[in-house]
């Protein structure tokens, strides 16, 4: 699956580890909560939204909106927070000189929180180096408590087939919530984790889903057996049939 952006192409892995000092499983996170931010890069302005929180294992998330493209829940790849120096690195795919293929690239961005926390002033670094401010939106991190399961809950394995026999690999996790259905998409092959569907629709008469992810919009149908999703999945320039089978509950 390539995510293909001119300006910061996204998408890795959401749960980075705490710098040292931090306590792990801490209430409060310094961080957690919305952050709003605009990126002027070659003279085109982006408006950004972060979302902070950590896991209950006091792994530190981090996850991008870009506003204007309609891109939500890009994940960072790593990073760290010493309690005033946040780091974060992304990945994206840039094309090669002759155009004829993709290379994995790495970008980071640096900042510095303030004294009172409600902002940050830092660098976006990816072939050159770029302002990046946020302002705190919120103070805490929406954690959305569960639901009744529906008949999508529950982890589901598949393979993306591309050209020159290149596989990836996907673990796409499905559960309710009491504020609708919450997807999360892994990928070792792109060494994401965690990355976080938007549009999540599911109607459980007919077995139709769909939901976007990042870049890309997905739509698809549960079998009559409730094992399987034939989902068909597209990006700027790519086109995907995806076959999906549930793992065993845990």
């Amino acid at each position: 699956m390539k995510v293909i952006r001119l300006f910061a192409m996204l998408l890795g892995s959401g749960v980075l580890p705490l710098a040292a000092g931090a306590q792990p499983g801490a209430p409060v996170f310094p961080l957690a909560g919305d952050w709003q931010g605009v990126l002027e890069m070659n003279g085109t302005a982006m408006h950004l939204v972060l979302h902070m929180n950590t896991t209950p294992a006091g792994k530190m998330t981090a996850l991008l909106d870009f506003v204007d493209q309609d891109i939500e829940g890009v994940p960072a790849i790593g990073g760290s927070f010493d309690g005033s120096r946040l780091i974060l690195r992304f990945f994206y795919w840039k094309p090669s000189a002759d155009g004829s293929q993709l290379d994995y690239k790495v970008e980071s961005y640096e900042a510095t929180v303030n004294a009172s926390g409600d902002g940050m002033t830092g660098v976006l670094t990816q072939e050159g180096t770029f302002p990046l401010n946020f302002k705190r939106l919120t103070w805490q991190a929406r954690n959305p408590k569960p639901a009744p399961p529906t008949l999508l809950d529950g982890d589901w394995t598949g393979i993306e087939y591309e050209a020159r026999g290149i596989q990836l690999h996907f673990i796409l996790r499905v559960f309710n919530t009491e504020d609708g259905l919450m997807m999360f998409l892994d990928c070792p092959e792109e060494r994401f984790k965690g990355a976080r569907a938007s549009k999540v629709a599911f109607d459980a008469g007919t077995r139709q889903l769909s939901f976007k992810l990042a870049a890309s919009t997905w739509t698809g149908t549960m079998t009559a057996d409730g094992n399987a999703l034939d989902t068909s999945m597209t990006e700027p320039g790519f086109h995907f049939l995806i076959h999906f089978d549930r793992l065993p509950a845990k």
